[in-house]
């Protein structure tokens, strides 16, 4: 079974993200993958580095995959990540796609209480 990790980058190339309201990408090219399904893991932190865990006060984390590199798609479930619970392992479920993907996107929205994220998409 394959196992391919695909981060989400920052503008710099970076797979530390700054928690801004903004979308970011993975590289394209998970289409040529064996893999068919993927989840989706967040971590947040509260330094610059990605080394300290934040504990989040409010906002939103969505993923989305495209399957042909143009039209996005919710996943099949998880479709919003509340930024509150990432840290909460009882309450945070990864995000899950079924079926192929050629690329991933996140969009940030009003996440509060962390400065940097780290955001994966796990194909298997």
């Amino acid at each position: 079974m394959a196992r391919e990790r695909w981060p989400v980058l920052a503008p710099d190339g970076s797979e530390v993200l700054p928690v801004t309201d903004g979308v970011y990408y993975t590289k394209a090219g998970m289409g040529g993958s064996t893999a068919d399904n993927c989840q989706v893991y967040v971590e947040l932190f509260t330094d610059a580095a990605g080394t300290v865990l934040a504990s989040p006060s409010a906002g939103t984390i969505k993923p989305e995959g495209s399957p042909m590199g143009q039209a996005w798609l919710a996943p099949s479930s998880g479709a919003t990540i509340n930024a509150v619970d990432v840290k909460n392992v009882s309450a945070y479920t990864p995000s899950v796609f079924f079926g192929r993907m050629d690329r991933g996107r996140v969009t940030l929205a009003g996440v509060t209480g962390a400065v940097t994220a780290r955001i994966t998409f796990w194909r298997f």
